[in-house]
């Protein structure tokens, strides 16, 4: 795509950028076996109490059953009866449990990472669209 940029590659530029490359990723594989950190230099990484995360994209309220948030699970797991937190903005709105879990119509024990789900949470909470429910810190 030399024309598109104004200059076409060499075969060398290509294969010295290519061992680069694979010199940096056999080291940080290396570095990965041995335990050493990968992340040598830079800012510190911020690393929240809990990994678990459920980003929610809306909310409805279903009448005998509760309240149910929709949204996908960022990142760890969150299964039926955990006891989660609703954060709004960095600061904790409320306290619930998980009640029961729902993808397309299917009952599942559990929501894992990257997957569209709907919350059942038991009681009534302040849930809105944007908040982030988390795993309830333990006691």
């Amino acid at each position: 795509m030399g024309w598109l940029f104004g200059r076409k590659r060499e075969p060398q530029d290509a294969n010295e950028t290519l061992r680069r490359y694979n010199e940096a990723e056999a080291a940080r594989l290396a570095d990965m076996a041995s335990g050493a950190p990968t992340v040598a230099t830079g800012e510190p990484l911020a690393v929240a109490t809990s990994s678990t995360e459920f980003a929610v994209e809306d909310v409805f309220t279903i009448t005998g059953r509760g309240i149910v948030a929709t949204g996908t699970v960022t990142s760890g797991v969150l299964r039926v009866g955990d006891a989660v937190v609703v954060v709004r903005a960095g600061t904790t709105t409320g306290s619930t449990e998980i009640a029961g879990v729902e993808m397309f119509r299917k009952t599942l024990k559990e929501a894992t990472p990257g997957v569209n789900v709907g919350l059942l949470l038991r009681g009534k909470v302040d849930v809105a669209r944007g908040d982030v429910i988390r795993p309830a810190p333990s006691a």
